[in-house]
């Protein structure tokens, strides 16, 4: 006998999904919600049942239809959520920068603002409060926005750099305050009024003691040592051999003598000669070649 055969698909295909997660108004596709789709026809067309709205903040069902070539259909839900975009732009290349005085730097120069959705995004740089005439640590304000509204805000240290003018003036300043020409006196008042730390003053000893009122035995003999000159008095810088230690040698009424400004109770406050000043220096010497005498 003889029948008829009829071969038919009746089998679906095969579909997996994945919950979503995308920002207000993102662009949304039906392959972002397929982890697996597969069918032994070989062909596969996906597509939302309903599209859904990618603008409406929340969490809603997604409904995916596959068929393959010969319509069967499978049917899968998934989770869609709708959140705002929060993430702020962030900046990169805002290293602190050193200018110098009556400059026209360019603020802008090397920086970037990167916004994870958007990508690059302009700024806006505030720099009111640096004072590109007076030297003095500044900030500048950055500022950036993404397509959202979130704004990124963030401060860039601005150095800019002093002149011998602006040393000067300040040596001229603080010269002022010591109503007196004694050196002992002088020393005193530095002894005083700078503390003593192990920073060697940059390039700028001396504006570096006056404006930090701070600084290590090199950066107070520098500093009595131009107090000295402004008024008039004759010295000289000294030092022990291995340059571990700084002082003055000032010309008084009895010859040239030692006077250490550097505070401690290893630097005497007064006027000593070359006996003195090497009973105090712990086993150290200067070269004695290299200074006066000091009898």
């Amino acid at each position: 006998g003889e029948c008829a055969v009829t071969v038919q698909d009746t089998v679906a295909p095969k579909l997996v999904l994945k919950n979503v997660t995308i920002d207000v108004g993102d662009k949304l596709t039906v392959k972002k919600f397929i982890k697996e789709c597969s069918d032994d026809s070989g062909k596969v067309t996906t597509k939302f049942k309903k599209t859904p709205n990618n603008k409406k903040i929340g969490t809603t069902t997604v409904t995916i239809i596959a068929t393959d070539k010969n319509g069967n259909k499978t049917e899968e839900t998934a989770t869609l959520k709708v959140h705002k975009d929060s993430k702020a732009p962030v900046f990169s290349g805002l290293k602190a920068m050193t200018v110098k005085k009556n400059s026209n730097p360019n603020f802008r120069s090397g920086v970037k603002a990167k916004d994870a959705k958007d990508g690059y995004v302009d700024f806006s740089v505030d720099t009111s409060r640096v004072n590109l005439s007076k030297a003095g640590t500044y900030y500048a304000i950055y500022t950036a926005r993404d397509a959202a509204g979130n704004k990124a805000t963030a401060r860039r240290k601005v150095t800019v750099t002093h002149s011998d003018a602006d040393t000067q003036e300040l040596v001229k300043k603080w010269a002022a305050k010591i109503n007196s020409n004694d050196p002992l006196t002088i020393a005193k008042y530095v002894r005083k009024h700078i503390k003593y730390n192990h920073n060697w003053g940059g390039d700028d000893p001396v504006w570096y003691g006056l404006k930090n009122k701070t600084g290590n035995c090199y950066v107070h003999a520098k500093v009595l040592e131009a107090i000295f000159k402004l008024k008039g008095i004759k010295t000289q810088l000294i030092w022990v051999k291995d340059k571990s230690h700084y002082w003055n040698l000032v010309y008084t009424a009895e010859g040239w003598r030692h006077i250490d400004s550097t505070p401690g109770t290893k630097h005497p406050s007064r006027i000593m000669d070359d006996k003195d000043r090497y009973a105090n220096l712990q086993g150290r010497d200067w070269d004695r070649s290299k200074w006066p005498v000091c009898k």
